[in-house]
């Protein structure tokens, strides 16, 4: 008899604050983390691999690192 313990799904859509790899252009290759939407295209990125340095980028520029749905049991 399998228990069915109550779960939910984190699966946000929001882009702010993911962490994201950026697939073109002068910084490929790094990793960053979002920390500002200027717009529904333009986005700020900043930390991880960029430090302080705060760059703009296009949404088409980068992917969403291990964007996916997660299911974490409640204890």
């Amino acid at each position: 008899m399998a228990i069915n313990y109550p779960t939910f799904s984190y699966n946000n859509p929001r882009i702010q604050g993911q962490t994201v790899f950026i697939k073109r252009g002068p910084h490929q290759g790094k990793l960053g983390i979002v920390v500002k939407t200027l717009d529904n295209e333009r986005f700020l990125v900043s930390q991880a691999e960029f430090g302080s340095e705060q760059v703009i980028f296009k949404r088409s520029d980068f992917l969403v690192h291990r964007y996916r749905k997660i299911k974490v049991p409640i204890d």
